[in-house]
């Protein structure tokens, strides 16, 4: 009998310290647009889309190579395998900075935002403070650190948070958000940087030892990272180009998917790539899979249940989240939407774990060019939302190769290189609980909007429980993993 494959990390808690992250996360930006005004909100989210960019570009995939190199290094390399890539990390972060200031202006006058140029600087500063959190993040889960990591992103949320009530209080203008997420970042900055030496330890080697093939790895996903989120903001780009900050700032609300969505399986995949890195070094592919299968399922319980929500209440969540003005992105909110069936793991982090990082950078480049080209087309044949749908199409069909090329790599064939079965019957579970759910509304129409969701949701959730364990979609080994998982 085989044996079966445990994380040993504490996925559970790196998971729900992602969730908390999740929820402050969008708790920031539904305080945000009550704070500030439309035009001012739209320049903040213009600024993003650019410094998302930028972040994942010039850091030119070194984080990402950690979770491979030092998850798969001799103990006495990885403490210089961890310093150099935060010494690179944070020079690239200074480099960058200093483009990104005089490049402000150009996209400023591109996009018809004054306030990218007049808050050049303070926009400037706060990228380049930002850098580290990318560096650190991935090492603390690199170093199966994952209590420290869920400990740090939900601490440092909250103060993100609890940053804004400076806004409250005073002036709540752009010039004065932008004041404070800088002294919440240098303070970031510091307590990072501290754990971040900690953890790494000192270097018992020369540093540049072994590392061009940690950056041949990161060249690979450097093109990747570019090809990767200029096709995911292209959308945004365009959006920007062809319409004003306040028009932008409601479709930038409804075409990014929700936070929890991404983040909780995405997590999943990075808590247990360590592992799946040295499974697959070591040519284990069926404890591979049964690792990984294992934590499919387990998102896909978590995630399926909110494509529903999605489904049924897009034009509730956009005004419950971030008002009726921004209701222009109720729309893009269900187009996107229909991504989270796919959202059940990170398939690029699985390849990466296979040493696929040049399929990875092919299948960016594909991404880019099917986003741009499909993006510039919808928009002119649809409007505000067309973009949307070109995000839709083009990541359905790259993550398909990319899930042939794992097929190809671990020896399984499509039919079982997915639980299949399970994610659909899973689904259609979801999909049927909110349409029974439906009729409630009826009964509570003459409560507030929030109410009248939450009573919706929670009896939509209520169903899919009962579905899901009255059809043993949920076993009793799985409940004991999980339980057991939540003690660490």
């Amino acid at each position: 009998m085989t044996k079966r494959p445990q994380n040993g990390g504490g996925t559970a808690i790196y998971v729900l310290g992602s969730l908390a992250e999740g929820v402050f996360g969008m708790a920031f930006t539904m305080i945000l647009v009550r704070l500030i005004s439309q035009e001012d909100f739209g320049a903040w989210r213009q600024f993003m889309v650019l410094a998302n960019i930028a972040l994942n570009v010039a850091v030119v995939g070194l984080p990402r190579s950690l979770m491979y190199f030092f998850s798969t290094a001799k103990p006495e390399e990885q403490g210089a395998i961890g310093r150099r890539t935060m010494w690179l990390t944070l020079a690239i972060a200074v480099v960058t900075a200093i483009i990104f200031y005089f490049g402000l202006p150009f996209a400023a006058q591109r996009f018809d935002s004054p306030g990218l140029a007049d808050n050049a600087f303070l926009f400037s500063t706060f990228l380049g403070l930002t850098f580290p959190v990318m560096t650190s993040i991935a090492f603390f889960i690199a170093a199966r650190r994952l209590g420290l990591s869920a400990g740090v992103r939900v601490a440092l949320a909250m103060l993100r948070l609890a940053a804004l009530m400076v806004l409250v209080w005073g002036d709540a203008s752009l010039k004065t958000f932008l004041i404070v997420m800088n002294v919440f970042a240098l303070a970031q900055c510091v307590v990072l940087l501290t754990l971040y030496l900690k953890v790494s330890g000192p270097a018992m080697v020369p540093l540049w030892k072994n590392f061009r093939a940690q950056w041949k790895y990161s060249a690979d996903v450097a093109v990747q990272t570019v090809a990767g989120q200029v096709g995911g903001e292209m959308d945004k780009l365009l959006i920007s180009a062809a319409y004003n900050p306040v028009r932008f700032g409601s479709y930038s609300v409804g075409a990014r998917e929700l936070p929890l969505v991404p983040m909780i399986p995405y997590s999943i995949t990075d808590s247990i790539s360590p592992e799946l890195s040295t499974l697959s070094v070591a040519g284990k592919f069926e404890e591979f899979r049964e690792l990984w299968h294992r934590w499919i399922k387990r998102a896909a319980l978590l995630m399926y249940p909110i494509f529903p929500l999605v489904l049924f209440q897009h034009n509730e969540i956009v005004t419950i989240l971030y008002t009726a003005d921004y209701i222009e992105g109720a729309l893009p909110m269900l187009i996107v939407g229909c991504l989270i069936p796919l959202r059940i793991t990170s398939f690029a982090q699985v390849l990466l774990s296979l040493n696929g990082s040049r399929v990875i950078m092919y299948s960016s480049i594909a991404m880019l060019i099917l986003i741009t080209s499909l993006s510039w087309i919808f928009l002119q044949m649809f409007g505000l939302w067309g973009p949307a749908l070109a995000i839709l199409i083009a990541e359905y069909m790259i993550n398909s190769t990319l899930l042939f090329n794992i097929s190809k790599r671990t020896g399984l064939s499509m039919v079982k290189v997915l639980p299949w079965s399970y994610l659909f019957r899973l689904l259609a579970i979801a999909v049927v609980s909110g349409a029974l759910a439906l009729p409630v509304l009826g009964l509570v129409s003459e409560l507030g909007l929030f109410w009248r969701f939450m009573i919706y949701g929670l009896t939509m959730m209520i169903l899919y429980g009962a579905i899901v364990l009255s059809l043993s979609m949920v076993n009793s080994d799985d409940l004991a993993l999980l339980r057991a998982k939540f003690r660490r």
